[in-house]
């Protein structure tokens, strides 16, 4: 059997270390200048920022925005990979493949996703090293680097598209690898409808076919980097959120659990929120593919488990907060038993200490015309009485405090 020719881009979702800062403005004209500084710097490093000064809506063929930060590459090192970065420590690495294919769809899938990670890993320092060169630079402080201590790659998933020349469509082999390509995907029967014309791709789940790719700029790849980075944006939102849970209900530190979760919180919401200020500014047939690609991927149904998390975690934060005001509330109530207690004892010492000294001494009450009945009364009375009777009063507050409160 004869070779056949195959191209294919592998789309891989990768942590990447640096981060735009919580509430910068990418609009601002201090964000804009520093990624003029940055482009005109590293020229020759190929970083390509996406500098566009007209105004929005200016043309409807093209996007009037961008939500990447930038793209590398190092055509030195490998010609054929780019490394799309965005917000939320997310980088999709896009590299172009040639493969021979005889007729082994799974070896070929497999080989595939191994020469994807071989070339990710071949670049990884280089790019670490670029990254922190740009935040050494002036205004450097948008970004936040947060080297970890391992130098390998962390690879989310290597996803795989299949770039097919409608002239090859008629081919046997073209279509068996295009039949068994597809055929774990949401929709194995899309693998007929492109061999018929009927449609000019399939994105759906891992696996990907694509026809007549324009090796500038196809709408469909891009719409599958950007649907990949908004998937696994929300999945790293919803990982953190997850451990705010876990802080939350398995921790004993509730200040560590409300910091957890006001942080995922703000990053959860913020990428929703440029999620729909982005698909404001695209093109009309992108938009349509992107949300096609996230509806096959119930990203809606993901979004939501995050709004669940946080409304998990809220509610058992507020549950223990208001554990801990009603001990308080208890400590405090004894506290005021006690003074009321000492209070009052205190007030029966004084009050059997005075009239005492009063009927002993009368020229103490020299302004009186007669002896004060009420000191006379309290002065005939045994301490020890006095004493009690103030204890019983303390308890009667109590008693009448406790029904206040009950109510």
């Amino acid at each position: 059997m004869v070779p056949l020719q195959v191209d294919i881009q592998t789309i891989s979702p990768l942590y990447v270390p640096i981060e735009l800062k919580t509430g910068v403005d990418r609009s601002s004209p201090q964000y804009l200048n520093f990624q003029r500084l940055i482009d005109d710097e590293f020229e020759s490093a190929k970083f390509s920022y996406f500098l566009d000064t007209t105004t929005d809506y200016e043309s409807i063929e093209k996007d009037s925005w961008d939500n990447r930060l930038f793209i590398w590459e190092d055509k030195e090192l490998d010609q054929e990979l780019e490394i799309h970065v965005f917000p939320n420590n997310i980088g999709i690495v896009v590299i172009k493949h040639t493969f021979e294919y005889v007729g082994d769809t799974k070896a070929l899938e497999k080989t595939v996703q191994k020469k994807a990670t071989q070339q990710i890993k071949k670049v990884y320092a280089a790019f670490l090293e670029y990254l922190q060169l740009v935040c050494a630079r002036q205004y450097g402080d948008y970004f936040q680097l947060n080297l970890i201590t391992t130098d390998e790659p962390q690879i989310f998933w290597n996803s795989r598209s299949i770039s097919i020349d409608s002239q090859n469509l008629n081919l046997p082999l073209f279509q068996k690898l295009t039949n068994e390509w597809l055929a774990h995907t949401f929709r194995p029967d899309d693998a007929q409808d492109i061999v018929t014309g009927r449609i000019s791709y399939s994105m759906t789940w891992l696996n990907y076919v694509i026809v007549d790719l324009n090796e500038v700029d196809d709408e469909r790849l891009d719409c599958m980097i950007l649907a990949q980075y908004y998937y696994t944006a929300q999945e790293n939102c919803n990982k953190l959120l997850k451990q705010a849970v876990d802080i939350a209900y398995n921790g004993s530190n509730t200040n560590q659990a409300q910091h957890c979760l006001s942080r995922s919180r703000v990053i959860t919401r913020l990428h929703q929120v440029d999620f729909h200020e982005h698909v404001k500014y695209m093109t009309r047939t992108k938009r349509d593919i992107l949300e096609e690609i996230l509806a096959c991927w119930d990203y809606v149904q993901i979004t939501s488990s995050g709004q669940l998390m946080i409304e998990i975690c809220s509610s058992k934060i507020d549950e223990t907060e208001n554990a801990k005001r009603e001990r308080g509330s208890v400590i405090t109530d004894l506290l005021l038993v006690a003074l009321s207690f000492f209070t009052v004892f205190e007030l029966s010492l004084y009050l059997t200490e005075l009239s005492r000294e009063m009927m002993s001494r009368p020229a103490l009450d020299f302004n009186d015309e007669n002896p004060s009945f009420m000191l006379q009364f309290i002065a005939e009375i045994d301490a020890d009485v006095m004493f009690g009777s103030g204890f019983l009063l303390t308890m009667l507050l109590v008693f009448v405090y406790k029904i206040n409160k009950s109510k």
